[in-house]
């Protein structure tokens, strides 16, 4: 049969996303919509009457109008999500400046190295003496002391503190956090001192989350009381709660290398794992047709309640909802197509959230479902295990193959690496961190029998310590993981049609379908080519933004010199990183910048000075350079920056406070962002640096 016939569900779908992904590209305005509408409409028009021949008119404007409809609905929905359009959004009373206001913790706080942080829902604020309804949510910074660290999610505080707008990135092919945030609805942050809030004893009314983050904290709290240690507790409680705020980044990273930071995650696998222990448990109801809808309420409810467990995360939330559909299904309908069930799950799951589809979890939880639910049967297939575990060990294999290769093209998108062991890393670490996940729920279930609770407490510490060390020991080998891959979009979407191409070629046994996947090949090439082309003409200076770090890169080509003068930290790290991987770095030095220095890049001299007072008037007309650069702290106190302040070309990077009439010429990168500047090609000085001295 053909495909839309058997998943129709996808007619409905892709219009609904493409109206959802012209919002969150910038269509946001009602004559855009508009305009990419009648384009889409043409389209589909088109689509209608001359690839299909449809000569039933009805026929056409049917589909053409649900098309069309769909796709407006889901441009619509994002409208409706996005809390800014609430008059009384928090957002909307900023111009009259109110002085205080009132909200409660949304969610579990998490504690940080100087303060807590927590998201509080906002209800009231304070304007001109009048308490006004307001809504919205902020993230809140409470200075660290005893009293921030009991706070609880539910509790109500009163809070006196400027609003603060989420920073966009600074530097280029930074982590945009302020869009990262905006698609929660989350715009401002505040940083309240202890003087700064108070908390308020209000009756809290019930809600379902509230409920699911109090009952979260207290299972949290019962694991850090079971003996296990911190780590152990770190890895059970991600693994059954889905909180991975105490597991370090290096065991992370580790994790990520070897292809298993899914299982670190409460995810489709954890969900899948219970559904399916259900499933057998609860088999013998099968059968019985009066007890068919008593094993379909209690598989449901248990799946639920680990989601309500979880604090109603997102990745258990998707998977839950496709689990219960396919469970409805199949036990509605004797023949029931699973991949039109995942479509109608994914579309429920955008109507409750419409930006979840830029999430990357999203994307690939449910790529990943239908790369098993398509190719795994076809790699299973094609080898044959008489023996129960060597069949049992390739059904894992199998899936573990269809999963990689569907999300492929994204996680090198997004990741920019390949796990080249992931087929023994998943086969070792997802059995092991299934029975970790059973021993984490069993030790909630009997942690009131001490001596059951420690025999279950030392059984899982022991997976526990086995599953990091394995993860430690396959990503300290060299050929680990390949890494610095650079896919640009044009390409994901392409390697995703070639996909879909060899294997339906092979189906079919299509030769023509065989010489389009050739043809598409050529053009990732060509598409590599041109990308590889720009960066090779590619001739710049970049000044990082940075407020504990001066960095300067130097890009000629393929080849950076990269100049700081500390390591930098993670953060700015993981952006170096993003821009040579974007930018097809080959060849990397890196050098320290000390004291005062003198670069050469290109036809341009950077003077850089480490404090501000060495700036001798004698020193910057002796070099006359074309640029003066000074970090913020550098020019922090007076005496340091009073005979700087008239300069025309000085670049001060990182945090700095500027002073009124001071340095009014002055580049900052923390209100303009990284310096870039182009320089002349040709010229071999590529980040030289001297260190002039006047006497």
């Amino acid at each position: 049969m053909n495909f839309l016939n058997l998943n129709p569900f996808l007619r409905v779908l892709v219009p609904f996303i493409v109206g959802i992904g012209f919002w969150l590209v910038g269509f946001e305005n009602t004559p855009g919509i508009v305009v990419l509408s009648v384009i889409y409409a043409g389209c589909v028009l088109l689509h209608l009457t001359m690839i299909k021949k449809s000569r039933e008119f009805q026929k056409v404007l049917f589909g053409l109008f649900s098309q069309v409809f769909f796709l407006l609905a889901g441009w619509g929905l994002c409208r409706y999500h996005h809390h800014k359009e609430n008059p009384e959004h928090y957002t909307n009373l900023l111009s009259s400046e109110p002085e205080y206001y009132s909200g409660y913790i949304s969610d579990l706080p998490s504690e940080k190295i100087k303060s807590v942080k927590a998201e509080v829902m906002l209800q009231y604020a304070k304007i001109k003496g009048e308490w006004k309804s307001a809504t919205g949510k902020i993230i809140v910074y409470f200075e660290k002391n005893e009293t921030a660290q009991k706070i609880e999610t539910g509790k109500s505080i009163v809070f006196a503190s400027a609003l603060k707008e989420v920073a966009p990135p600074l530097n280029p092919n930074e982590f945009n956090y302020k869009q990262y945030l905006a698609r929660k609805n989350i715009f401002y942050t505040a940083y309240l001192k202890e003087d700064s809030w108070n908390s308020v004893d209000i009756p809290e009314s019930f809600s379902l989350y509230g409920f699911s983050q109090k009952v979260r904290k207290y299972l949290l709290n019962t694991y850090k009381e079971s003996g296990l240690q911190e780590s152990e507790f770190a890895m059970v409680a991600a693994l059954v709660l889905g909180y991975d705020d105490e597991i370090d980044q290096p065991l992370m990273n580790a994790y990520s290398h070897t292809g298993t930071l899914h299982v670190l995650s409460v995810s489709g696998l954890h969900v899948g794992v219970i559904y399916l222990l259900l499933g057998y448990l609860l088999s013998f109801m099968k059968g019985n047709k009066k007890m068919v809808w008593t094993r379909v309420i209690l598989i449901l409810g248990v799946l639920w309640f680990f989601v309500l467990l979880s604090g109603f995360s997102a990745p258990a939330v998707r998977a839950a909802m496709m689990f219960s559909l396919i469970l409805i299904g199949k036990t509605l309908f004797e023949h029931v197509e699973t991949s039109n069930i995942v479509f109608v799950s994914a579309f429920l799951s955008l109507c409750y959230d419409p930006y979840w589809l830029a999430d990357v979890g999203f994307q690939l939880s449910y790529i990943a479902v239908l790369g098993i639910i398509y190719l795994y049967p076809r790699f299973y297939n094609m080898l044959y295990f008489s023996s129960w575990l060597g069949d049992k060990i390739w059904a894992l294999c199998s899936v573990s193959i269809a999963a990689q290769l569907a999300t492929l093209p994204i996680t090198l998108y997004y990741f920019h690496q390949f796990p080249t062991l992931f087929l023994v890393t998943n086969l070792i670490l997802i059995p092991v961190s299934t029975v970790v996940m059973y021993g984490g729920i069993l030790i909630l279930l009997f942690s009131k029998i001490a001596f059951l609770s420690k025999g279950l407490v030392w059984l899982t510490a022991i997976c526990i310590k086995f599953m990091n060390a394995s993860a430690v020991f396959f990503d300290g080998l060299p050929f680990c993981v390949i890494d610095n891959i650079h896919l640009s979009l044009p390409n994901m979407i392409l390697m995703y049609v070639l996909i879909v191409l060899v294997f339906a070629a092979i189906e079919n046994r299509s030769y023509r379908m065989l010489a389009g996947s050739f043809v598409l090949s050529i053009g990732m090439v060509v598409v590599s080519l041109f990308y590889d082309l720009a960066a090779r003409n590619r001739n710049e200076l970049v000044i990082y933004h940075s407020d504990k770090t001066s960095v300067l890169s130097v890009f000629k080509g393929t080849n950076v010199v990269q100049l700081s003068d500390t390591v930098p930290d993670s953060r700015l790290e993981s952006t170096l990183r993003e821009n040579r991987i974007v930018n097809d770095v080959i060849s990397e030095r890196k050098r320290s910048l000390s004291g005062t220095c003198l670069v050469l890049a290109g036809d341009k001299k950077i003077l850089y000075c480490k404090d501000g007072k060495l700036l001798s008037e004698a020193l910057i007309q002796k070099i006359n350079p074309d640029h003066i650069w000074v970090p913020g702290k550098a020019v922090k106190r007076k005496k340091q920056r009073e005979h700087l302040c008239e300069l025309e070309n000085i670049i001060i990077s990182g945090r700095h406070y500027k002073k009124e009439g001071c340095f009014d010429k002055a580049y900052f990168t923390q209100k303009d962002g990284a310096f870039i500047l182009s320089l002349s090609r040709g010229l071999a000085r590529d980040g030289e640096f001297t260190s002039p001295q006047i006497k």
